[in-house]
């Protein structure tokens, strides 16, 4: 049991399986402040393929308007090596991002710990957005239309969060069936859609790894499977009206066996669900108006990992409305939102106290401080949000915002106020400015798993302060875009046991500390087309982020990584083929363990990593719109080893290497 319980929360360090609760929905401005047409593709497509599914675009952006945000088309980000054909993989890319771990789609964003960052899919929360390991996101890509991730500072109507947030937005309701599935050697799935009359549409999907057999039976001390499910019906009410009614879910199982334990106990590291049934109606105006009401029943599970088990009964309502005014010279927007937790939790039985590492020690200290974090009880949270699109001019728009949120948990009180500012100014016809700055906030943090959040209100919210300063160019003739930005992100009370330091120690000051943690730096990336059958992505970061303690003492962050940088090329082979190649680098992060009693202001770091991504693909049209695709994708295809944390002792630190974690994907990909 304790073993597990060690192991259960080093996977959970490790790999940071983050969510926060948040609701948010995206709202198009009215037609008399739409952007300019996007530029024409950067990739062609050959002429004996069929034509591409709905697409998807990566948008990466501060506010809501779509203005100045830096797109990723979905036949762009399906064939990226090392992405795997999943869209939300590809945020990677962006500058400001870092990975917990290679190949682990966990991330820091601008010096933010995973469990400050928030995922959304379609205006829900989603707990896990990623199956366990390296494994494709809950969300299968045809349903989704377009992610944005917010850098932060973020939209009023995103709250409950001191990081950033990545939304993705459902695909639009087809007019005629279709569908479209994936056989790899790990699982199977699949979405197929379409209308039912003049007025409704259907949706089913899921995932399926059937491979987690296979794989369990080739490696002895290793169990996994998971899988996931959607489902959507909706139906037009009247002219302007539509009820929609969503399910979506997934559940992971990962486990492990020591070799030579002779009692074959599995220590669990990941046992758990979730579910989400959200009924929603939609209503729009003949002024421009736009109304939705919105109720949300979901469940969280959590097994064997920090406690027995541990469930999360959630109930949440949302109501929103735009409203545009001035002859589109401005698009006001509000709403307001409640969210109800029960958490049911049940502890382990105390260590065994003939074992001295559990009698005594971090894991004894453990045991009574999950009992004291997690705790059965209720929770509300209910928030109230405005905001305003501003048009100035025809290149320059301003966006003031406010969020409010009350927060009640164990008797505990907390009132957050967020206001929040974002600018697009025009400089001539290719230039825009970028300037931001807002407030967020959220309760106290952990590396989180579903059902396991913090009890109470200890310590007081995270409060995080949010700038950045950014410009937009757009290049001619050829057709290329350049971006940059300054930031800084300083969160005060911050909870962060990833990031705090390095090591093994799990004592309970690990999980109760708090700091102010500051992030700051400079961030480029570029897109474009090098010809016409040759698209090219780069990113880099600039950037530092520290912890300073109660005590004052300023430090570098535990995954604290000076350089990031990412480029790719795409290649359209024609008659079919396509090729890309993908080269990841960051540098080391501190080689400090601050458990271990030396604490070095400026620590000598590990070593830099580096990997390289390939992907090739072959399409071939059936019928008028049917297609067949064989993909092979490898995720570091260098094999490279990476350091992934430290021990230290008698102040000597040694580095824990990992991997190679190496993905080679074989997949069969059909659609109609």
């Amino acid at each position: 049991m304790c073993r597990a319980l060690r192991r259960g929360l080093g996977l959970a360090l490790a790999t940071s399986l983050a969510a926060a609760p948040a609701l948010a929905q995206d709202e198009p401005p009215p037609a008399e402040t739409a952007p300019p047409e996007e530029p024409a593709p950067l990739s062609a497509e050959p002429a004996p393929e069929p034509p591409p599914p709905q697409p998807i675009e990566v948008t990466v952006e501060g506010d809501r308007a779509p203005a100045g945000s830096v797109s990723l088309k979905r036949r762009d980000i399906r064939e990226m090596p090392g992405v795997l054909g999943d869209p939300y993989r590809a945020i990677e890319v962006q500058p400001g991002v870092t990975p917990t771990a290679s190949g682990l789609p966990y991330y820091y964003i601008r010096g933010a710990p995973p469990g400050n960052i928030g995922f959304f899919y379609d205006g829900v929360r989603v707990p896990l957005l990623f199956h366990v390991g390296a494994g494709p996101s809950v969300i299968p890509a045809p349903l989704v239309s377009r992610v944005t991730l917010h850098m932060g500072p973020y939209p009023a109507d995103i709250g409950r969060l001191a990081g950033a947030a990545v939304e993705a937005e459902a695909a639009p309701f087809p007019n005629e069936w279709k569908g479209e599935g994936a056989l790899r050697f790990v699982d199977v799935g699949g979405v197929i859609e379409g209308p039912i009359g003049d007025k409704t549409t259907v949706l089913v999907g899921g995932h399926y790894a059937f491979g987690g057999h296979i794989l369990s039976a080739l490696i002895d001390n290793v169990d996994f499977g998971y899988g996931d499910y959607q489902a959507r019906v909706s139906r037009r009410v009247g002219e302007r009206g539509r009820f929609t009614a969503l399910a979506f879910g997934a559940w992971d199982y990962l486990a492990t066996t020591t070799t030579g334990d002779a009692s074959g106990e599995k220590d669990v590291l990941l046992d758990a669900d979730f579910h989400r049934l959200d009924f929603r109606y939609d209503h729009e105006f003949d002024s421009g108006g736009k109304l939705r009401a919105a109720v949300m029943l979901g469940l969280d599970r959590s097994r064997k990992v920090g406690a027995e088990s541990a469930t999360n009964w959630k109930i949440g309502a949302r109501l929103r409305g735009s409203k545009p005014i001035g002859g589109g010279k401005a698009l006001l927007r509000g709403g307001i939102d409640l969210m109800v937790d029960r958490y049911d939790i049940v502890h382990k039985e105390p260590c065994d106290i003939s074992l001295e590492e559990c009698a005594s020690g971090p894991l004894g200290e453990l045991d009574e401080a999950f009992r004291a974090l997690f705790p059965s009880r209720w929770d509300t949270a209910v928030g109230a949000w405005a905001d305003a699109l501003v048009v100035l001019s025809d290149r320059a728009t301003i966006t003031p915002g406010l969020r409010v949120d009350h927060y009640t948990s164990m008797g505990n009180t907390a009132l957050a106020i967020d206001p929040k500012i974002t600018g697009r100014f025009g400089v001539g016809e290719r230039v825009r400015i970028v300037p931001s700055f807002g407030v967020a906030s959220q309760l106290p943090g952990f590396a989180p798993l579903p059902a396991l959040q913090i009890g109470g209100i200890t310590g007081g919210l995270q409060r995080s302060l949010q700038s950045s300063f950014g410009a937009e160019v757009k290049l001619s003739p050829i057709p290329v875009e350049i971006s940059g930005s300054l930031f800084r992100q300083v969160t005060f009370n911050l909870t962060d046991p990833i990031g705090s330091e390095r090591g093994t120690n799990l004592g309970t000051a690990r999980f109760l500390s708090r700091s102010t943690g500051d992030a700051y730096g400079l961030e480029v990336s570029a897109r474009g087309a090098l010809r016409k059958d040759l698209l090219f992505l780069a990113s880099y970061t600039l950037s530092r982020s520290t912890r300073t303690s109660k005590s004052g003492l300023t430090t570098p962050s535990a995954v604290d990584r000076t350089h990031v940088a990412h480029v790719a090329l795409l290649y359209d082979l024609g008659k079919g083929w396509k090729a890309g190649v993908r080269h990841v680098f960051y540098s080391g992060f501190p080689a400090q363990e601050a458990g271990s009693g030396t604490v070095i202001e400026d620590p000598p770091r590990v070593r830099p990593f580096y990997r390289l991504d390939l992907r090739v693909s072959r399409r071939w049209k059936v019928g008028e719109t049917g297609f067949v695709s064989l993909v092979l994708d490898m995720q570091n295809a260098t094999l490279s080893k990476e350091v992934f944390d430290v021990t230290c002792a008698r102040g000597i630190c040694q580095p824990r290497l990992l991997g190679p974690i190496t993905i080679p994907q074989l997949s069969v990909e059909a659609g109609f």
